[in-house]
């Protein structure tokens, strides 16, 4: 009886040090390789991945477009570049708790598109072309959209993170008016957003 017992601790201690493996240890200072590591443990799909790899500005650059941003709690912001670009990049952005069971996917994300001869739309995403940066201290995703490379229109967006969505808190909006004379290039004076 006691071998037996023994024998299932020693089973469970490695199957739990073999999961525990699976799971990179890096979240800074990131390598080509772990961004391929935390694929695997992520499981953004293979679509992304090849479109990343296709739109590299440059091969041989160790950029790996990957960041991790705490949200607290262990629990993790994943910002992945999907396609590289001269001014906005695409990305994705995932909710990572390693204490779920479940998969990450990929956050559903509420966008604000101003329209200068129309209602501002709002589309759904989860992919995005945008500038992001992530405030530390309120813990909150903000995703800064030109629309057009002079920056003179576009949106400012700020949210906090759930596990299926990035829940928007704040949008400022501004037109491409055919007119360069209206553009207002501080994208903080741009019109807020009423209804969100």
């Amino acid at each position: 009886m006691i071998y037996k017992t023994f024998f299932y601790v020693i089973l469970v201690c490695m199957f739990g040090a073999m999961c525990f493996a699976q799971v990179p240890a890096n979240k800074t200072n990131l390598t080509l390789a772990d961004r391929e590591a935390w694929r695997t443990v992520l499981g953004w799909s293979d679509k992304y991945e090849e479109q990343w790899k296709r739109s590299r500005l440059h091969n041989k650059s160790d950029a790996v477009g990957l960041a991790f941003h705490e949200l607290g709690s262990g629990k993790y912001l994943v910002m992945i570049t999907v396609t590289e670009s001269a001014y906005q990049p695409g990305y994705i952005f995932m909710y990572y708790d390693p204490s779920r069971k479940t998969p990450s996917r990929p956050l559903r994300i509420k966008t604000y598109v101003p329209d200068d001869e129309g209602p501002l739309k709002t589309p759904v995403v989860e992919e995005i072309e945008c500038l992001p940066t992530f405030d530390e201290q309120k813990k909150q995703l903000v995703l800064y959209t030109k629309g057009r490379g002079t920056a003179d229109c576009g949106s400012l967006v700020r949210y906090r993170i759930t596990p299926q969505r990035a829940v928007p808190l704040e949008a400022r909006t501004h037109a491409c008016f055919d007119d360069y004379s209206l553009g207002v290039l501080d994208p903080q004076r741009w019109r807020k957003v009423k209804r969100l």
